[in-house]
């Protein structure tokens, strides 16, 4: 029964053979058109679509942050964008002065000692031997105006450099060159009429507590401490004259004890009206010096 099917079968694909043929052909067809649409699906229309939805997503966001904007009260007109103009010229004009402010400051604590020369003026001693005599001639000098004075200094109450012999290298100079002008500093504070009677001690600290070496880039600190004796209602004399001086100190801390001391009536300031006793005190002020990074 079977082989008469297959017979039937056979006399009909050689009856129709275009039937059968055009049926493989179809399917074949529609196999290689639906690869082709497959490929076209993952290799243009799938990133396609995902650029749609990044788009959409974006302008969904856009749309958004411009709805928050337009419900805002104060909207950026022209008026407003040059005032604002104007604020920040101002401001930078403002910065402008505290960078030149500084630098003034910082260009006092810089400076190293100069001579003149008679063919190009006032000039830089560059030298170290030349530097050494200069240094050794200026702290004479102020020694003699202490010794001149009324005021009592006690030994080595001024730490200035004593090399001997030795020529100082420029990384000995520099910084005894920012201590020579500190202590000039407090000796001229010191002769101004303060009221000092006694200088008894000035020290280099090696680190100052309220200083935070996170403003390093910035600038560092040279920490100091000046004990004097003085009358008691002078002590405000001696820090005006500290902090208004070209040096830019900044006080830390002040430590007053008694002693048994008075002035003597009618000498305080070279006024003879005063008849007022005025106990005498220690002060101990606790600096340090700004060295800025300009």
């Amino acid at each position: 029964m079977n082989i008469g099917r297959d017979i039937n079968f056979l006399r009909l694909r050689k009856i129709f053979p275009g039937i059968f043929t055009g049926v493989f052909g179809f399917w074949i067809s529609a196999g290689i058109a639906f690869f082709i649409l497959l490929v076209l699906l993952f290799v243009r229309i799938f990133p396609l679509s995902h650029q749609y939805a990044s788009a959409y997503k974006d302008n969904e966001d856009l749309s958004m942050a411009l709805e928050k904007y337009a419900i805002k009260k104060d909207l950026y007109n022209d008026a407003w964008i040059e005032s604002a103009k104007q604020e920040s010229e101002l401001y930078n004009k403002e910065i402008e002065k505290c960078r030149s402010f500084l630098k003034e400051k910082d260009d006092r604590l810089e400076a190293i000692f100069s001579r003149e020369d008679a063919k190009k003026g006032l000039i830089k001693i560059e030298d170290e031997a030349l530097w050494k005599n200069e240094y050794v001639k200026r702290v004479s000098a102020l020694l003699t105006k202490l010794a001149t004075n009324t005021i009592a200094v006690t030994e080595d109450a001024l730490p200035f450099q004593n090399w001997g012999q030795d020529i100082p290298s420029w990384d000995t100079i520099l910084p005894a060159q920012k201590r020579f002008w500190i202590l000039e500093a407090i000796v001229n504070a010191t002769l101004n009429k303060t009221g000092i009677t006694k200088l008894e001690k000035i020290t280099f600290r090696e680190s100052s507590p309220s200083y935070d070496p996170s403003f390093a880039q910035l600038y560092t600190v040279i920490p100091i401490t000046i004990k004097v004796e003085l009358p008691a209602d002078c002590i405000q004399f001696l820090l005006r004259d500290i902090l208004k001086s070209d040096i830019p100190f900044v006080i830390e801390g002040i430590t007053i004890l008694s002693t048994d001391k008075v002035l003597n009536p009618g000498t305080l300031m070279g006024n003879e009206d005063n008849h007022a006793s005025n106990p005498v005190i220690d002060v101990t002020i606790d600096a340090y010096v700004i060295d800025y990074k300009t």
